[in-house]
C-alpha cells in the first residue's frame, strides 16, 4: 500500500498530466479499498462483541434448559400427586390439558402484544414520514441542533 502511495506522489511531481479516465479509475479503486476495509472492520468488531457475549449466552442457555427441566419434573410431581386420587392416565391428561390452556393463553397474549407494538411502530413511521421538514430540523442526525 505504501508503494502505491509513493507512486501517486511521484505522479504528482512529474510533468505528465493524468487523463480523466485514470483519475476516475483511481478514485474507484480507492473507494473499493475503503469499502473493503470498512467491511473487514465491521466483521472484526462483530466477532469481538460476540466473543464477549459468548460465555454469557452459554450461561443463559444453560439456565433456560435447567428451567425447562425443572418445570418438567414439577409437572411429573403434579401428575404423581394427582394419581393418588385418580387414575394415572386421567391425572396425566388433566395436567396436559391444563398446560395446553396455559400455553394457549400465553401465545395469544404474546401475539396480541406483538401486533399492538407493530401497529405502534407503523404509526410512528407514518407520522415521521409525513412530518414537515421544519418539524425534522434540530434533530441530532441532521447536524443542526
Amino acid at each position: 500500500m505504501h508503494a502505491r502511495v509513493q507512486e501517486l506522489g511521484d505522479a504528482k511531481r512529474g510533468s505528465r498530466q493524468r487523463s480523466v479516465t485514470e483519475v476516475l479509475s483511481d478514485s474507484l479503486y480507492h473507494l473499493q479499498e475503503i469499502l473493503r476495509s470498512e467491511i473487514r472492520l465491521v466483521y472484526v468488531q462483530a466477532r469481538a462483541e460476540l466473543r464477549a457475549f459468548g460465555s454469557a449466552g452459554a450461561l443463559i442457555v444453560a439456565g433456560v434448559l435447567g428451567g425447562f427441566l425443572s418445570a418438567l419434573f414439577l409437572l411429573l410431581a403434579v401428575v404423581a400427586a394427582l394419581s393418588l386420587v385418580m387414575k394415572l392416565w386421567v391425572a396425566a391428561l388433566l395436567v396436559a390439558v391444563a398446560m395446553a390452556v396455559v400455553c394457549a393463553v400465553l401465545l395469544s397474549s404474546g401475539a396480541h402484544l406483538i401486533k399492538s407494538r407493530s401497529d405502534t411502530i407503523r404509526s410512528r413511521g407514518d407520522a415521521a414520514a409525513s412530518a414537515e421538514p421544519s418539524a425534522r430540523e434540530g434533530t441530532p442526525w441532521t447536524g443542526t441542533e
